[in-house]
């Protein structure tokens, strides 16, 4: 067995706002699809802070489909880049930045398998009629001057031992905007063994300066998992211990580095639940060096950071780590990588999940993801 990596498309034209569709081959097991995106900007389109201020949150979804009609992948590329770093990958695998018309850039991969180059797992292509990439932009003009380019790297497993015993199913499962003080009630699908549950925990922005309008352990206040028709606890707790619970699980260091070249006081979403800490330097474009430093507005932790600024005509580069990659915590049920142990819901009886928000208005209109990773057989 080896790895052959096939450079599958260089520099293709993606339509600024719409769908790449493209086949792959028919035949070999994919382990991974490594994408670059890349486009120049509109001059200085985010200035004024947002959610919406990198290439990947443009990106949505990335979506593998089978015979036409059966995903095999539709999900957010930011929740995606997630599920890579947790397997494994890279978290900050791009410069941040959003000066003038600069390239935004995006690379990541998507794993069909536990990690890259898994030995035992991976979507064997042969098995279907075809299988086509659908990936989506919802870029502009506003954003973006023109198309973007693609790059599409497959990882292909080549002369295996043995055919693999199946791939990851990864699916944005429900989607709901909060209610302040609601409850929601879900209880997941019973097919195929749960690899791992996503929750990915956006809070609403503010109107004006586009921060976070409060953090995101207030916009899933209290999260119950079980099974058995809620009458095994598996947790019960905020979101904020599901963060920490993560940290110690993963082991590694949330890290992330942006360049922002935003307004005075406008949000930062610096792709963390939570900033713990940060550091930073000036940028000056005029090439000498600058009488302000960079400063940021004290007491910011949440998925948001503001900066003090006299002039719009400066940049900084900061460093900001903290909790939360891409704002995702997630419960798992792989600590023992052999499939055979996973949550099986038919055995488990029924697996419900329960979100509640809290009571604030801060805490409404935020926007809470819940994808699902699951093993297909083959």
């Amino acid at each position: 067995m080896y790895w052959h990596y096939d450079l599958f498309r260089d520099g293709v034209t993606w339509a600024n706002g719409g769908t790449y569709i493209e086949e792959l081959p028919k035949t070999g097991i994919l382990s991974s699809i490594i994408i670059h995106a890349a486009r120049g900007a509109a001059l200085d389109c985010t200035i004024l802070g947002g959610k919406t201020w990198r290439i990947e949150d443009f990106i949505n979804p990335l979506e593998i489909v089978l015979n036409g009609s059966d995903k095999a992948i539709t999900i957010p590329a930011q929740i995606n880049h997630f599920s890579q770093w947790l397997d494994g990958g890279v978290a900050t695998p791009d410069k941040k930045f959003n000066y003038g018309t600069s390239t935004r850039r995006f690379h990541s991969a998507i794993n069909f398998g536990r990690h890259t180059y898994d030995p035992q797992m991976g979507l064997d292509l042969s098995r279907y009629d075809s299988v086509e990439v659908k990936f989506k932009n919802t870029g502009s003009a506003t954003y973006f001057g023109g198309d973007w380019a693609l790059d599409v790297i497959l990882v292909m497993q080549r002369e295996p031992a043995g055919p693999p015993i199946g791939y990851l199913k990864k699916e944005v499962w429900r989607e709901w905007t909060t209610v302040a003080d609601e409850w929601k009630y879900l209880e997941l699908p019973t097919s195929n063994k749960i690899r791992r549950v996503v929750m990915q925990v956006i809070p609403d922005e503010g109107d004006t300066y586009k921060e976070a309008e409060t953090t995101p352990y207030n916009v899933a206040y209290d999260i119950k998992l079980a099974l058995g028709s809620r009458t095994k606890e598996i947790f019960n707790g905020n979101l904020r211990d599901l963060w920490y619970i993560n940290a110690f699980d993963h082991g590694r260091d949330v890290i992330r580095s942006v360049e922002p070249y935003i307004s005075d006081g406008y949000g930062i979403w610096t792709g963390l639940g939570q900033t713990l800490g940060s550091a930073g330097l000036r940028l000056p474009h005029d090439g000498t060096q600058d009488t302000a430093s960079t400063s940021l507005v004290p007491g910011d932790d949440s998925s948001s950071l503001r900066r003090m600024t006299d002039t719009d005509a400066d940049q900084d580069a900061l460093l900001v780590m903290g909790l939360a990659l891409e704002n995702c915590a997630y419960f798992r049920f792989d600590h023992d990588p052999n499939p055979a142990t996973w949550l099986d819901p038919n055995v488990a009886k029924t697996v419900t999940l329960d979100v509640h928000t809290r009571n604030a208005a801060s805490a409404a209109d935020g926007t809470i993801k819940v994808a699902l990773e699951r093993l297909v057989t083959y």
